[in-house]
């Protein structure tokens, strides 16, 4: 009898331990099978990332060939394009810098479509050129063996061929030249002078030259500053309604803004933005807005 109930009792630890067991195996399968995951996730967005730049740096690449392949006797049109090779070969190497950034990543790609865009309508423009030449060079054989009238029909095309290389500029969005921003100190009345202090910073002055562009529609323009301090927050007068706008199709706050009559020249200008709290030390990042888009962006430090 005794022996029956020692037996019985083995039994029945023998089960508990094959329970246990099971159930300690089963955790151990279902955390390495989470890890397991954890890890396919990670190499998945790795991936994405680099197949995001690969496509950048790619799509970048085709660009400058495509710009190689054009060729045209424009002056002004070389340098254009030499401009915006230029800008190309910026963008990938900020692609190459922050390879495992994907915001930034993100941003580049977003650049690089407005150059496409740029670039389709230069192509456009080189080729009506081209057309526009030929169709001057067999106008004027013809017009050597005519009468004076067709001699004076001759002249109007080459008026007509200067007034379009004159107008040719390409995309509608303005952009600023010479965009600098400083921190000025008060020292009486109107008088002010630069100063690098924080503690000493009364107030921000951003100047800077809207570029000419004879695509873009003359009139009013609005122009946004933002000055962003080196905690990424937007230095405004107030978090509200009042000091939001839109751009790049999100809503984001301004520092200052002013209204200006544009009129497709040069348009020179200064914004300043009174400092109302001790400034901190570090960069600070200024953006230039027309409206809706990006024009340009400088930065400044205070110690």
């Amino acid at each position: 009898m005794t022996e029956q109930k020692a037996s019985g009792g083995n039994s029945k630890l023998m089960l508990i331990l094959v329970i246990f067991l099971a159930i300690s195996n089963a955790a151990t399968l279902y955390f390495l099978f989470t890890k397991h995951q954890e890890n396919v996730e990670i190499v998945t967005q790795n991936t994405d990332l680099t197949t995001e730049k690969n496509e950048l740096t790619a799509e970048l690449n085709a660009m400058l060939a495509r710009y190689d392949s054009v060729s045209t006797d424009n002056v002004e049109m070389q340098a254009e394009i030499a401009e915006q090779r230029a800008h190309i070969e910026e963008l990938l190497a900020e692609a190459e810098k922050h390879k495992n950034d994907a915001w930034t990543i993100h941003k580049l790609r977003k650049e690089a479509g407005t150059l496409r865009d740029i670039m389709k309508t230069y192509i456009v423009t080189i080729d009506s050129l081209n057309t526009v030449n030929q169709g001057l060079v067999v106008a004027k054989a013809q017009v050597e063996n005519q009468l004076s009238t067709q001699k004076e029909e001759n002249q109007e095309l080459n008026k007509t061929n200067e007034k379009l290389s004159e107008k040719v500029k390409l995309g509608s969005k303005l952009r600023v030249l010479d965009l600098v921003s400083e921190g000025q100190r008060m020292k009486s009345g109107t008088v002010s002078r630069e100063t690098d202090r924080a503690k000493r910073v009364d107030k921000v002055k951003t100047c800077f030259t809207i570029d000419k562009n004879e695509v873009s529609k003359p009139g009013k323009k609005t122009i946004f500053l933002r000055i962003i301090d080196p905690n990424g927050e937007v230095l405004a007068f107030g978090q509200t309604q009042d000091y939001m706008f839109t751009y790049d199709g999100k809503e984001g706050l301004y520092s200052r803004k002013e209204e200006v009559l544009y009129e497709n020249d040069e348009l020179d200008m200064c914004l300043y933005w009174d400092v109302k709290e001790e400034l901190i030390e570090g960069k600070y990042i200024v953006e230039i807005y027309a409206e809706d888009y990006l024009m340009g962006t400088t930065d400044f430090e205070l110690k």
